[in-house]
């Protein structure tokens, strides 16, 4: 039980890394750089919103879903589970691999366990509804 609950939170910790890290790869290199492929991919996103206009309003759409799933469910943990927070963050400061940290992180994702099962159902209405917008813009193909 206790190993469900620290993968559950390890995975929305993952989860929330990759989600903070999209919009900082769409930008593209930051140095002045042409960029290569790279900048070829990018511009072709750019482009593909010109051009498929109906499913760029779906990703975008799906993405304000993700982030107001996340930041609902930092909220409720935030909320929640308060004093587990703390005390995950004092246990984890000096050294992440401690024993310490590792019970303070699962006591963290027992408290948690329904505010990132709440994220989870609705990521998944995000995804159905990315899905349902793609079809229509499809016309239902």
């Amino acid at each position: 039980m206790i190993g469900t609950q620290n993968r559950k939170m390890v995975l929305a910790m993952a989860a929330v890394g990759l989600l903070a890290a999209v919009p900082a790869f769409a930008h593209g290199p930051r140095d002045g750089r042409g960029g290569g492929e790279r900048a070829r991919s990018t511009a072709r996103g750019v482009l593909d919103q010109l051009i498929f206009p109906c499913q760029a309003e779906c990703t975008a759409t799906a993405e304000t879903c993700i982030d107001t799933a996340t930041s609902d469910a930092v909220a409720c943990v935030s909320g929640a589970c308060s004093a587990e927070v703390s005390a995950a963050q004092t246990a984890c400061q000096a050294d992440r691999t401690s024993d310490a940290c590792d019970q303070a992180v699962s006591a963290l994702a027992d408290c948690a366990a329904s505010c990132l099962d709440t994220r989870a159902t609705a990521l998944g209405t995000c995804r159905s509804a990315l899905r349902d917008c793609r079809d229509a813009c499809n016309g239902g193909q």
